[in-house]
């Protein structure tokens, strides 16, 4: 849950699910490198099942100066009324408005780059970068909002202007430096992706590269790997612990019932039905506590579903630091989650029966009359 947090907050805080871009853009990240948003690859990307949102971007870098205070910024041009479907941008915005979708010399700012450049709504500030045309590009631009972005980084440096006021800044005519996809969840990322390069391999324009949010945020994606395999070395040192638990447990039960064990033998019963027995009771004991575990846990973690817990204080800001996720605890429940760890610890206790239901088999009469 807290890996599927961090991922969707920060896909839909700025990169999507998925992007579309010229080759050799994402290592470049120059205007030379540009997607032509034709008719036929917006019919593409629009008739992808499961697409749920895309937007086009015109991404660069540059100046702003206010005064005596200069920064250099990373430029969004991007279509408000698209973007709403695909990333929270808008929703972050705590004063002022979003800009608009026409050319109107319009800028908004990150929470932090605003605090450096001590600039608020209506001031104006002069944005100096290069032009496609490789001409210098400067002008105006009024700024109209702020917005409060999770990740610090981004918030320091995002000025965001609309799509036609970027393109007419950088004479960038009718090209985009990306087309950001939104899915459902990133489950749903390798099927969509799929159908993508599949469309954009019979596409007649020029080729394109569809890359995932992984290769868009290789430090997430590492993060989650990391993570991963020590949850998974965790829960291996606990199997190895449940599995001696299970075995110390059944091998109590009988060395407590060697009277019994040996009572039936000299009765007569056959070493092997003494061995099916103790194995058959044991894997009941093992099937019981797996139903009682169960039915403790899922409940549990469907609420904390509902019921994310929230982080504070230095927690919270670590949290904000490093992955530019909201700070609370989520927890998330897959079908396969318990059904894979009640198949785990059911192997494991089938195992640890073996040791406890060879030695009942083993045992002698006068076994019995020693333990009296």
């Amino acid at each position: 849950g807290s890996h599927e947090k961090m991922i969707e907050d920060s896909v839909r805080l700025h990169s999507g699910h998925l992007a579309l871009q010229a080759p050799g853009y994402l290592e470049s990240r120059t205007l030379e490198h540009f997607v032509e948003l034709d008719p036929e690859l917006t019919a593409l990307v629009e008739g992808t099942e499961g697409v749920e949102g895309w937007a086009p971007r015109v991404v660069a870098f540059g100046l702003l100066s206010r005064e005596a205070a200069t920064q250099g910024v990373a430029l969004l041009g991007l279509d408000p009324s698209r973007e709403l479907g695909v990333t929270s941008l808008a929703d972050r915005l705590v004063r002022g408005r979003f800009v608009g979708s026409g050319a109107a010399r319009e800028i908004v700012l990150g929470k932090r780059l605003a605090q450096n450049l001590e600039a608020d709504l209506g001031d104006v500030l002069l944005l100096y970068s290069v032009a496609y045309s490789l001409e210098t590009a400067y002008e105006l631009f009024t700024v109209v909002g702020v917005v409060d972005l999770l990740e610090p980084a981004l918030d320091r440096s995002l000025a965001i202007l609309s799509l036609a006021d970027a393109r007419e800044f950088f004479a960038y005519g009718e090209r985009v430096s990306e087309v950001a996809v939104l899915v459902r969840d990133a489950d749903a990322v390798a099927p969509v992706a799929a159908a993508l390069r599949a469309g954009l391999a019979e596409r007649s324009g020029e080729p394109l590269a569809l890359h995932t949010w992984e290769a868009l945020q290789p430090e997430l994606q590492q993060f989650v790997v990391l993570d991963d395999a020590g949850m998974y070395l965790l829960l291996v040192v606990l199997v190895v612990v449940v599995a001696f638990g299970i075995l110390n447990t059944l091998l109590m039960s009988i060395l407590e019932r060697t009277r019994e064990l040996g009572v039936l033998l000299a009765l007569g019963l056959r070493p092997a039905a003494i061995f099916r027995l103790v194995y058959w009771e044991s894997l009941m004991i093992s099937g019981v506590g797996l139903v009682i575990g169960l039915a403790l846990a899922i409940p549990l973690v469907l609420y904390f579903e509902a019921h994310p817990i929230p982080i504070t204080g230095d927690a919270a800001a670590g949290a904000l630091d490093m992955f530019g996720m909201e700070p609370v605890i989520t927890w998330k429940l897959k079908p396969l989650n318990p059904l894979g760890s009640a198949l785990t610890i059911l192997g494991v206790a089938t195992l640890a029966a073996l040791y406890p239901a060879f030695r009942a088999s083993r045992s002698r009469p006068v076994d019995a009359l020693r333990s009296l």
